[in-house]
C-alpha cells in the first residue's frame, strides 16, 4: 500500500494533452501541487500546473528534474521510458511502478501476457521478416490487420489484409519494423472498463460502451449493452487482470464483443482514458481522482452507476455544431479545454440512455 500523502505535496505528471490536463486539475482539487512534463511549450496541461518541464517523455534530463522536485510521480499513458524512470526515481516516488509499461508498450508482449492469464483474445502472430507474413496469415486467416509491435505509432502504419495480394503489399512495411498480425472483426461492439488498484483493494468501475469513427472515439455510454452476464464477465476479467498486475492506480481494459456475445480482450492501458470521462457525472467519482487517491494512499470508495449517461468528445471540426447545441440544450454539460488541444472539449448528457440517444441523433450531426 502506498504511503499516505497529505495535501500540499508535489505531484509529477509525465505526459500532457487532455489526460495530463485532467490529471493536473484533479491533483490541484485534492490540494496538491502538480508539475507536468510534456514535449511542447503550448501543451494545455501547463495551464493548470504549478510548474512546467518541457521535454520528451524519454528525455533523461527532464525526467531527472521531475524526480528531483516531485514527491510522487505518475504517467498518463504508456509512452514513457520505464527503464529510465525506474533508474532515476525512488520506489516510493513511483507507486505505480513500471511493470505495466512492459505489457502495454509492446503489442506482442501484451498478447502473451493476456494469453498467460487465460484471457480470450483474437488469433495473432508475430511478423518480423517478409517470409513470416504467409505463415502468419495461414494461422490467423483473412481478414486480419497488421500493426507495429510498438504502440504509439500512427494508424497510417497499419494495414488490413483481406486477400493474398495484400500480403505482397505488407512485405514493404516489414523493411521498417516488426509487426503483429491479428484477426479482424467487422463491426464488433466495443467496451472498456477502468479498474483502480491499491494493494489488495480493487475497485472496478462501471462498464462503458464505446463507438469509434476512423480510429477516433466518437461516443461513450453507460450502462453498456449486452446484458448482465456480459457485464459480469467483463468485471471478472477486470479483477483477474488487476490481481495479476503489479500496479497501483487506475488502468483500463478494452474489449470486443461479437454478435454471438463472445468477448475478446483487445488491449490494456495505464491511467484513466477519454472513454472514462462519462463516469464522473454518472457515478459521482472522477477516474482521475480515483487514480490519485490510490497513489496517495487515500482510501478508495466503491464506484457505482447512479444515472445513465453519454460522453461526446469535441474536436476542432465539431466547434460550430457545439455552438448550436449550447444555445438549445440547457441540460447538456459542456466543457471546453484551453486552446491548443486536439480535442477542444466534451459534452456529457445524463438521463435515460434511450432518450439520450434519441436526442443526440436528432441533432443530425452527433450520433450514438
Amino acid at each position: 500500500m502506498p504511503q499516505f500523502i497529505k495535501p500540499g505535496a508535489v505531484i509529477g505528471i509525465i505526459g500532457g494533452g487532455v489526460r495530463g490536463y485532467q490529471m493536473a486539475l484533479a491533483a490541484r482539487q485534492m490540494g496538491m501541487h502538480p508539475i507536468v512534463l510534456a514535449p511542447e511549450d503550448s501543451d494545455i496541461a501547463f495551464d493548470v500546473s504549478d510548474m512546467r518541464i518541457v521535454g520528451a517523455v524519454d528525455d533523461q534530463s527532464a525526467l531527472q528534474r521531475l524526480v528531483d522536485l516531485a514527491q510522487v510521480i505518475t504517467y498518463v499513458d504508456e509512452n514513457v521510458d520505464g527503464n529510465a524512470l525506474q533508474d532515476l526515481a525512488k520506489p516510493q516516488q513511483l507507486p505505480s511502478g513500471v511493470d505495466i509499461l512492459s505489457v502495454t508498450q509492446d503489442r506482442y508482449l501484451e498478447k502473451v501476457f493476456l494469453d498467460d492469464q487465460n484471457m480470450n483474445i483474437l488469433p495473432y502472430a508475430q511478423v518480423v521478416t517478409p517470409k513470416d507474413i504467409t505463415a502468419a496469415v495461414e494461422n490467423v486467416g483473412f481478414p486480419a490487420i497488421l500493426k507495429p509491435i510498438q504502440k504509439g505509432i500512427g494508424v497510417d502504419q497499419q494495414l488490413r489484409l483481406t486477400q493474398p495480394e495484400d500480403v505482397r503489399r505488407a512485405e514493404q512495411l516489414l523493411q521498417q519494423r516488426p509487426y503483429v498480425l491479428e484477426a479482424w472483426l467487422d463491426d464488433p461492439t466495443e467496451f472498456s472498463v477502468l479498474v483502480a488498484k491499491a494493494g489488495d483493494t480493487i475497485r472496478v468501475m462501471p462498464v462503458v460502451e464505446n463507438e469509434f469513427s476512423h480510429h477516433a472515439l466518437k461516443a461513450s455510454t453507460v450502462p453498456a449493452s449486452g446484458g448482465a452476464a456480459v457485464v459480469a464477465e467483463i468485471q471478472r476479467i477486470a479483477r483477474v487482470l488487476a490481481q495479476s498486475l503489479d500496479y497501483t492506480g487506475v488502468f483500463g481494459i478494452e474489449l470486443f464483443m461479437t454478435k454471438s456475445l463472445t468477448l475478446y480482450v483487445k488491449r490494456l492501458f495505464p491511467g484513466p482514458q477519454l472513454n472514462g470521462h462519462v463516469l464522473t457525472a454518472t457515478t459521482g467519482i472522477s477516474p482521475y481522482h480515483l487514480h490519485l487517491r490510490a497513489l496517495f494512499g487515500w482510501p478508495m470508495p466503491e464506484v457505482r452507476l447512479v444515472q445513465d449517461g453519454a460522453f461526446l468528445p469535441l474536436r476542432v471540426d465539431d466547434r460550430a455544431a457545439a455552438m448550436t447545441q449550447i444555445q438549445i440544450k440547457p441540460d447538456w454539460q459542456f466543457t471546453f479545454y484551453p486552446e491548443g488541444a486536439t480535442d477542444i472539449g466534451q459534452i456529457v448528457i445524463t438521463g435515460d440512455i434511450d432518450e439520450i440517444k434519441q436526442t443526440v441523433n436528432a441533432t443530425d450531426y452527433f450520433q450514438i
